[in-house]
């Protein structure tokens, strides 16, 4: 069965059974900077390039960015920036990482992954960053409690 994509501005994310509150911690930290990294470097929670409308800019903002396509997102590192883990949110066995709720950043991130950007929701213009594959979560549990 295909994993989830994610449509909020939130993302609980399944990591194994006790894991010390250090750990989830430090996994939570490895995730939000494997997602940023991810996502300024243009890629998909795949790894490829935003493609289709997705991937281009519209023609005003290419203009006003002064770049045209492929989307690389480098314009939102403020937002990713903003992104946190939630420890209040989290227990054992999951991580919450995401955006502050009713702020510019959510804001923006939502734009992005609903594809919105201030008007209706546009499937094939969304952009869902705010994803990991557990291939990816399982590699960093496992740098990181490895790394004890």
């Amino acid at each position: 069965m295909p994993e989830r994509l994610n449509k909020e501005t939130k993302l609980r994310i399944k990591v194994p059974e006790g894991l010390t509150e250090d750990q989830r911690f430090d996994v939570a930290i490895e995730i939000l900077q494997f997602i940023h990294d991810r996502t300024t470097a243009g890629n998909n929670r795949n790894g490829k390039k935003w493609s289709g409308p997705a991937g281009r800019y519209s023609e005003a903002y290419a203009k006003k960015k002064g770049k045209s396509s492929p989307v690389d997102l480098v314009n939102t590192r403020e937002m990713l920036g903003k992104m946190q883990y939630f420890k209040s949110l989290s227990s054992d066995g999951e991580i919450v990482i995401g955006f502050k709720a009713r702020t510019k950043a959510e804001r923006k991130a939502e734009g992005n992954i609903l594809g919105s950007y201030g008007g209706d929701p546009n499937p094939s213009k969304a952009r869902p960053f705010l994803n990991i594959l557990k291939d990816d979560v399982d590699r960093i549990v496992s740098e990181v409690t490895d790394g004890e």
